[in-house]
Order: structure tokens, then C-alpha cells, then sequence
């Protein structure tokens, strides 16, 4: 038998798998050929550290495999609402009513991330923050991913987690804060396609007009979510039927948003009603450093 013959039957003399004539020959070879039996010696080393080199594969690994070909979903409810949550390895991606059909909300995901989405538990950690948001709480920082959407839309969504519950600003006053003042149009828009509703709180923008705009979830979900904040909708709508759009103070001198912490302390006898801008100037009011009404009418 020639050596390269020999060679390539190496492998298969060692697992035993050569039919007994082809293993004699082979030996045989190596009896007498000692650079064919010094690569033997070689492989069967080798063969002995193969076991010490299996590892099982990294937890890190297999969730960045798995959220490149799918993302979770789960269901959170409270007394008063149930919602679907989807989410990714980096945070909650899409919260949506149960009232929109399972199917449906894993359609509406394909088409809009590009991903499949998966029955999975969410995490606790998660969960706590929808709680949270479901109850009205402020959440500063929560886990959303939402890196996938528009820069605009990102900051415009950041921009609403600014807003303390029980406080409502206007989309003229998101357009602004945001740096695009000329961009109401687009804010109300971004607002209107928000992802991770009750976690980021675009039921807290209202128009400048009055009312209480659209909302995902209905008109009258929006009305039910600011009012379990303490928000005085009716006194808002009224102001906006009499053209006021803010209040003041006459002892401090300064003006706010009606819903504005400050505002809440002003005094009756001591409130005044604010119609815009250039009626705060002409009364010779300040803006609330807290609420930041616009500087000038948008």
C-alpha cells in the first residue's frame, strides 16, 4: 500500500470503521513506514483533545441569532386594559390593544419591522415598566426600541416621555422643544404612529385648538387615560371655546400650560386667563421655566 493510500485511512482505522482487510494493509504500511506512523501518532493526539474543545453555545449568541430572525410577544393586562406587547433584546418595540386581532398584530409587524413575531414570556423587567405606564406613572428612561424609526420620530417620541402625568402639552409646543417649530403637522403625525404607546405618553399632546385630538386607541381612551391623571379636561375645553389657551398668576406674573404643576397652585382670586403669546407679553407675564409655554405663537 502507497502512503497516501494509507493516509487517508487513517481516520477511519482509529474509529474502527475499515473493513478487516483494508485495516491489515494499512497496518502493515505503518509497521514499516515510520513517517506514515508519526502522522498517526499525530491524529490520535489530536483526536483525544477534540473533547476538551466542545462548548455549548453562548446564551449571548443564540438571543442575538434568534432576535435577528424574530422578535417576542406577550400579553399584559391590568382591571382596566389588556395589551399585546412585542419586544426585541434591546426593549419593548410595539404595544398594541387586544381588541386588534392576534392575527392582524403579527401582520402589521412583519410588514412594519421586517420581523416574525414569536410567543415568548416577557421579561419581568419589562413588564414593570408597562405596568407602570398602564397605571399612569412616569416612566424617565424606559427599555423601547425604537432605533428603526426616523431620527424625527425618534426625537419627537423622547421628547413625550418630558411630560410629567397629569400635564398636557400641545403639538405646536412638541414642534418647538424638538427644534423643528414649522414642524406641528409632522409632530401630530409621529404622535399618531408612536409604537409603544402608555410608555411613551403621546396621549399627553393635545392641540392647540382645543380638544383632545386623536389618539390609537380612540378619542375616548385618551379622555379616560388624562382624566385617571388628574387631568381637568372640561376646564381645558372651555378656556379653548373662550380663546384662552393659558393661566397666570397675578402675584408671580407668570404663565402656564393650565394642566402645569405651577398653575395648580395659583389661587383663584389670583388666576388669570391667558389667550396666547402676545397676550402674555402684553400683560407683561413670564413663561413657566417649568412647562416652557411657546415663546412665540406657532
Amino acid at each position: 500500500m502507497r502512503c497516501d493510500s494509507a493516509l487517508i485511512r487513517l481516520d477511519e482505522l482509529r474509529a474502527g470503521e475499515l473493513p478487516a482487510d483494508e485495516a491489515k494493509e494499512v497496518r502493515e504500511h505503518l509497521a514499516g513506514c515510520h513517517w506514515c506512523e508519526d502522522d498517526r501518532m499525530e491524529y490520535e493526539a489530536l483526536a483525544a483533545k477534540l473533547p476538551a474543545l466542545v462548548r455549548e453555545c453562548p446564551v449571548s449568541c443564540v438571543e442575538t441569532v434568534r432576535d435577528l430572525c424574530a422578535h417576542g410577544y406577550d400579553l399584559v393586562e391590568t382591571e382596566a386594559l389588556s395589551v399585546r406587547v412585542a419586544f426585541s433584546s434591546r426593549g419593548i418595540t410595539r404595544i398594541s390593544p387586544v381588541s386588534v386581532s392576534e392575527e392582524s398584530f403579527r401582520n402589521e409587524y412583519r410588514e412594519r419591522m421586517g420581523r416574525e413575531l414569536e410567543q415568548r414570556e416577557l421579561s419581568d423587567r419589562l413588564r414593570g415598566e408597562v405596568l407602570k405606564a398602564l397605571h399612569g406613572e412616569r416612566l424617565r428612561n424606559p427599555d423601547v426600541d425604537i432605533d428603526e424609526l426616523p431620527e424625527f420620530e425618534q426625537k419627537v417620541l423622547r421628547k413625550l416621555l418630558e411630560i410629567p402625568p397629569g400635564e398636557v402639552r400641545t403639538y405646536a409646543w412638541v414642534a418647538r422643544e424638538t427644534g423643528s417649530p414649522a414642524a406641528v403637522r409632522a409632530v401630530g403625525n409621529a404622535c399618531a404612529r408612536n409604537p409603544v404607546p402608555f410608555v411613551v405618553p403621546c396621549h399627553r399632546v393635545i392641540p392647540s385648538s382645543g380638544g383632545v385630538g386623536n389618539y390609537g386607541f380612540g378619542e375616548a381612551m385618551k379622555r379616560e387615560l388624562l382624566a385617571g391623571e388628574g387631568v381637568d379636561i372640561a376646564t381645558i375645553e372651555s378656556m379653548s371655546k373662550r380663546g384662552f389657551r393659558y393661566v397666570a398668576s397675578r402675584t408671580t406674573g407668570i404663565y402656564c400650560f393650565p394642566t402645569c404643576r405651577d398653575a395648580k397652585r395659583i389661587r383663584e382670586e389670583n388666576r388669570v386667563l391667558v389667550r396666547d403669546e402676545r397676550d402674555a407679553a402684553a400683560k407683561g407675564l413670564r413663561a413657566c421655566a417649568h412647562c416652557r409655554p411657546l415663546a412665540k405663537s406657532a
